[in-house]
This record gives C-alpha cells, sequence and structure tokens, in this order.
C-alpha cells in the first residue's frame, strides 16, 4: 500500500467528495418512465383547455359578435306600453252608456317610509296611520305592502285626486302617483246585455264591447328608451315614443228614456207573472233602428259575476258551482240575438201576410173551425174547444184560430209558404251589428209532410230568434220593405266628429204595399176587437198578435211555455213596435195576460214621450175625460218636493238614475213634459244631474 502525505490523503478525499456530488445531481436530473408519463398527460390536458378557450373566446367575439351586441342593447332597453282611452258607448242622444274613467295608485318608497336607517318605530306608525286615513285603507295593508319586496309599493288604488294631493302633501318624493284606467257604466244594470262588458285587460267580451272591440279600444302607444341596470334613462341615448290612438266611440240608436221605460216594464212584469225570465225589443219599424232592449234576470256590468237582484243573488248563492256556471252563462248571453224559440201563434201574421200575397186567400176567405181539423188522420186542435165557427181571415187571426190558419197554410202549400218564409228572412240571418246571432230551425220543404205545413201555419215545429220575428212584422209596418236592423247609428272620434255613419239598408221587398196595408188592419183588429185587448191604449191605434207555445224538450214538449205579443204603433203611420217574450210564467198562461200589459206599458209611455198625438173617438173621449190629468211643471224644483205636487196629481214617480226617489236632488228634467195629457196612475220620471 502507497504511502501518502497527509496533504495528498486531504486531495484524495476532496477529489472523492466532488465526485459524489455530482453522481448526485445526475441522478437527481434523471426523470423516470412514470414521470414522464404523468407530466406528457398534464401537458396534453392542458393544450385541451387552451385550445377550448381561445375557440370559445373566439366564438363569442367573432361569430356572435352581432347577438351579444343585440342582447346587451335589449338589457339596456325598455320598452313600455302606454294605454290609449276606450272609447264611450253613447245613446241616440249622446248620454254615456260606457264610459272610460281615469283612477290613481299611489305608490310608496319602502326605504324612505318604514326601512329608513334611524328611523323609528313611532316614525314608522305615523307614516302608516296618515297613509291609511288619506287611502282609506285599513292600517295594516298599508304595512303589509311597506313589508313587502316591492320598491316602490302599491299602497292603494281607485283614488281621488284630492286624495293623491294630500299624499303628495304630506310624503313628497317618498311617494308615486300611476293612473289607471277602468271601465264604467255609470247606469249600473241597464241594458247589460246590450253594452256587454269588458275583461281585466280593458278588451270587450260581450255585446257591442265585442262587437265594436277593435274601434273602441284605440292602439297602444311605446315609449322606447336606454337605461342603466337601475332603470334609470341614460343621459347619453335616444329614445322613441309612439303616441298612443285614442279608441273612437258609438253612439247608438238606443234611447235611455225607452230603455227605462222596457226595464221597469219588465222589473213589474216578473213580479205580475212570475216568469223565469222575461226579453223585450223595441225598434223603429221603418229605419230597423233598434231603441231598447233588455231581458230579465239582468247584471250590472260594473260587477257582472252576481245578479243585479238581491233575490236573485241569495238564490245564486245557494246553487252549486256548475248551477251557477250555467246561471252565470244564460244571465250573459242577449238571447233577443242568440237564442231560438216556437214563435206560436205571432207567426200566424207570416201566414196570412203570405196568404194575401200570393191571392191564395183574400180578406173576404172563410173559414169554418169546429174545435179542431183532421189532417192526414191526425187531429190538431184549436185553443178554443168549442170552435169560432164560420170567420173570415180578419176574424181568424183576431181569434187566433189554429184550424183557420192551418188551412190558410195547406192551401198555400209548401213551395209558395216556405218562399215567403225565405223572404221574411227566417232562413237567413238579420246581420244585426251584436254578436252571437242565432239561426232559425225550419225543417226541409222538400221533406214536409202536410201535418208538418198546416202545424207551421199557427207557429209550431218552426223555431226562430226574437230579432229574426220582429223584423218580419217590422216589413208590415213599412209597406212591405224589409230593413236590416242596426244598434249603432255612428262612429265618433275623441272630439265628437263623425268617422263612420251607418245608413238604414232595405234589405228587399216582401210583400206589396198593399198586402203589407192590409195585414195593418188585421193587427189593429186583434187589438181592439180580437185576443188581444190587454195592449189597448184609448186614442192610440195600436195592433198586434199574442203567442202561445209549449217549450220542446227531449224531443218533445213540456207543459212549460214561452208566451208572446208583438205589437206596433200608430198602425197608420207606425213608429214603435215592440216585442215581450215572457218564458215559464207562473201566473197566466197566454200572451194576452202575461205579455199583454208588459207591452200596453212600454207603448203608452214611450208614444207619450214621443210626442204621437193621442186621437180619441168618441167612446174613448167621454170615458177618459174622467180620469185624465195634465202633467205638472215640476223642472228646477226640488225632487221632494216635485213627488208631493205630482202624487197630488194622482201620478206616480221614478227618479233617473233609479233608486234616488227617497233623497233629494235638483230635478232637471222631466218625462212626459209639462202640459202633457196622461192617465191618472201614469208615470213621471225625474231625471237628476
Amino acid at each position: 500500500m502507497a504511502n501518502y502525505t497527509d496533504d495528498e490523503i486531504k486531495k484524495i478525499l476532496e477529489k472523492r467528495k466532488k465526485r459524489s456530488a455530482r453522481s448526485k445531481l445526475r441522478r437527481s436530473k434523471t426523470v423516470s418512465f412514470s414521470n414522464r408519463q404523468r407530466l406528457s398527460v398534464i401537458f396534453a390536458l392542458m393544450a385541451v383547455v387552451m385550445s377550448f378557450l381561445i375557440f370559445k373566446t373566439a366564438w363569442w367575439q367573432v361569430v356572435r359578435a352581432d347577438d351579444l351586441q343585440v342582447k346587451a342593447a335589449e338589457m339596456q332597453t325598455t320598452d313600455t306600453s302606454l294605454d290609449p282611452v276606450r272609447g264611450n258607448i253613447y245613446d241616440s242622444n249622446m248620454k254615456a252608456l260606457a264610459q272610460t274613467v281615469t283612477e290613481y295608485q299611489l305608490y310608496g318608497y319602502t326605504n324612505e317610509l318604514y326601512r329608513a336607517e334611524g328611523l323609528n318605530k313611532s316614525k314608522r306608525d305615523s307614516n302608516i296611520q296618515k297613509l291609511a286615513e288619506i287611502t282609506g285603507k285599513d292600517a295594516s295593508d298599508i304595512e303589509k305592502a311597506l313589508k313587502g319586496k316591492d320598491n316602490p309599493a302599491l299602497l292603494a288604488d281607485g283614488l281621488k285626486q284630492s286624495q293623491i294631493k294630500k299624499a303628495q302633501k304630506e310624503f313628497g318624493s317618498a311617494v308615486v302617483v300611476r293612473t289607471k284606467v277602468t271601465r264604467s257604466y255609470p247606469n249600473g244594470a241597464f241594458a247589460a246585455q246590450l253594452l256587454g262588458g269588458v275583461n281585466s285587460d280593458n278588451s270587450g267580451l260581450m255585446g257591442l264591447e265585442y262587437q265594436y272591440n277593435s274601434t273602441l279600444a284605440g292602439v297602444k302607444g311605446r315609449i322606447i328608451r336606454s337605461t342603466d341596470s337601475q332603470g334609470n334613462p341614460l343621459a347619453t341615448a335616444s329614445s322613441k315614443y309612439y303616441e298612443t290612438k285614442d279608441g273612437d266611440s258609438l253612439v247608438t240608436s238606443i234611447d235611455e228614456v225607452i230603455q227605462h221605460y222596457v226595464e221597469d216594464a219588465l222589473a213589474q212584469g216578473m213580479e205580475d207573472t212570475g216568469a223565469e225570465s222575461i226579453s223585450c225589443i223595441v225598434m223603429n219599424p221603418r229605419t230597423g233602428d233598434v231603441l231598447a232592449m233588455a231581458s230579465t234576470p239582468n247584471y250590472d256590468p260594473n260587477n257582472p259575476y252576481r245578479p243585479s237582484s238581491d233575490d236573485d243573488y241569495n238564490s245564486f248563492k245557494a246553487m252549486s258551482t256548475s248551477e251557477q256556471s250555467d246561471y252565470l252563462s244564460r244571465m250573459w248571453t242577449n238571447s233577443i240575438v242568440s237564442g231560438v224559440y216556437e214563435p206560436g201563434s205571432t207567426f200566424k201574421l207570416i201566414t196570412a201576410a203570405a196568404a194575401l200575397d200570393t191571392g191564395s186567400a183574400t180578406t173576404s176567405s172563410r173559414y169554418y173551425c169546429n174545435g179542431a181539423i183532421d189532417v192526414d188522420g191526425t187531429t190538431l186542435h184549436c185553443w178554443s174547444s168549442a170552435g169560432h165557427g164560420s170567420q173570415d181571415l180578419k176574424e181568424a187571426v183576431g181569434n187566433s184560430c189554429n184550424p183557420a190558419l192551418a188551412t190558410v197554410a195547406m192551401n198555400l202549400g209548401a213551395q209558395k209558404f216556405y218562399r215567403y218564409i225565405d223572404l221574411f228572412g227566417f232562413n237567413q240571418k238579420t246581420n244585426i251589428d251584436l254578436p252571437g246571432e242565432g239561426t232559425a230551425i225550419i225543417k226541409n220543404a222538400n221533406s214536409l209532410s202536410k201535418v208538418d205545413l198546416a202545424t207551421t201555419g199557427y207557429g209550431q215545429g218552426i223555431a226562430v230568434t226574437p230579432i229574426q220575428l220582429l223584423t218580419a212584422i217590422n216589413a208590415l209596418g213599412n209597406d212591405g220593405v224589409l230593413m236590416q236592423p242596426k244598434v249603432v247609428q255612428k262612429i265618433v272620434d275623441s272630439n265628437g266628429k263623425t268617422v263612420k255613419s251607418f245608413s238604414d239598408v232595405a234589405v228587399r221587398q216582401v210583400v206589396a204595399k198593399e198586402t203589407a196595408d192590409q195585414m195593418r188592419e188585421i193587427m189593429e183588429y186583434y187589438v181592439s176587437d180580437g185576443g188581444g185587448t190587454s195592449a189597448y191604449i184609448p186614442g192610440y191605434r195600436v195592433g198586434g198578435k199574442t203567442g202561445t207555445a209549449n217549450i220542446a224538450e227531449n224531443g218533445g214538449y213540456s207543459d212549460d211555455k214561452v208566451t208572446s205579443f208583438v205589437a206596433m204603433a200608430p198602425m197608420d203611420d207606425p213608429q214603435i213596435s215592440v216585442l215581450v217574450l215572457v218564458r215559464r210564467p207562473t201566473k197566466g198562461e197566454f200572451g194576452a195576460d202575461t205579455a199583454g200589459p208588459i207591452i200596453k206599458n212600454i207603448l203608452e209611455k214611450t208614444l207619450v214621450y214621443k210626442g204621437v198625438e193621442r186621437k180619441y173617438n168618441s167612446k174613448e173621449e167621454a170615458s177618459m175625460a174622467q180620469s185624465e190629468v195634465t202633467v205638472p211643471d215640476v223642472t228646477n224644483t226640488d225632487s221632494q218636493e216635485a213627488i208631493k205636487k205630482l202624487q197630488g196629481q194622482g201620478l206616480s214617480v221614478k227618479s233617473v238614475p233609479s233608486g234616488q226617489e227617497s233623497t233629494s236632488f235638483s230635478v232637471v228634467d222631466q218625462y212626459p213634459k209639462a202640459g202633457t195629457k196622461v192617465v191618472k196612475g201614469s208615470t213621471v220620471y225625474l231625471y237628476s244631474k
């Protein structure tokens, strides 16, 4: 072994130490195979993620750039809808039947009124109490609104301007006011089925409101503007304003006074007959204008989900849900336009007119009735079991004789008779400007049996709508010319300027003028000397015809009846025609005793109101002189004084709007006018402002 000096040994040890250090360094830099695999996977995943992020960024910034710009603009844009004012509905004298009213809504900022820092309980309670006093709301409701999430919170709606001013004076900028337009029917339950109603969006649901919705509704406006995230307008942004177009208004042919006469008469008729319902329509036979239209039970369009009568409402509440639904459907439906019924003996006027016009009968033609007639082995009975003996056509209609009119129809023959049924408009809708018009149910002429022909002659086995029947009868009062019925006379804008007028429409000549003249004589005879004397009015030439028909049910006929009376006056110059239908009366059995008094009530008041002069014959003059009074002038007086004065003359009194008889108001108008001669017991209508 070699001998080394200490210095040499030291150098050798230092060299070994350095080699050991380098060896450790080399070993530390050496990566194992498994570690290299892990690193490779990590690098690959990082590359995929980076590629996806780069691709996604490019997708949004390049491909979807336009869409993002649009969405950003939308987020910064508010589009506010502006509601127009819905047009009004007026009667023929420009009295509002339906109108739009403005109500005020009060909102409060909760951060100032309830949640503000430093606002102690005493101040909060004070705010709540003052708001309750101003709005008329319960304090608990106000507190509940202020505790809610909405800011500003709706505190009360339906407020008057005076209430709003008090709130603004008391709370300043802590409250904000918004307006709300609502539909109002100032006369309540008045011409309800005719006017219809609107939904919560102020869109028409029924009646004229539905038929003319696009005219009444107007066009909405808009405000489009750019805002920040808090809804505040941006100072540098532009805005667009699209002005609203208010709805146009309807001027109808309805006369508010005549409508009141009708509704009062129907209310009295319901008491007198115990009927399920009563319907009435009043028209001008010369023009086709509808002057009044009503049905019972009725409802208040301001609150359409309950009957207007308290008694009816109590019965309604006791019904099941399905029964209530059916009841409401019937109540809302305008049965005068939509419903069909068997006209019964009122249809004898159509049969007689067709026979006279074709020459198959004359006024001197005679018919024998012994109480029944045999038609192909079927016995058809007259209402009078004793029969009417020998009678001419006028007397046959006056007696409402079934066998006679069955014979008239059979003499006509199916083809000729059906031609006139078509001419009078029973095979088509009348095209009245109201929704839901029904269609008649008429058997096919080619398959008609002789019995069917005979029964149709006296109004059985055929079903028509009330508007069809009165429109057809009107032709007899208009020299044989059929007129299209209408309710709206013109459309006016918000300034009262006429936008569109609706002319009278003559549909066609149905019968000759001579035939129409003869039929008016027959109708007048029926009221003066026949079965319709319940509608006789001294001094006025009234004509008409009653009808009684069993209601068809389950393929047959029930014992329940629909009774009716169609009338016209004065017969030398017809100005008014009326049809009254009484469904399921429990007091009275025939049209003369159920519908007759209602017809008389309406006709007499309407003729007086229209200024039609009474022309008494000598017999009438003698009897009327004892019971006639002159209406005194009570305008511009207190209503209570006016009532005493009128009652002292033996006259009844009604206020318009109704229900004010027990209160005091200034009488601004009266009907009948002062100086008019009327029968004792007649009603005088007093009008308030």
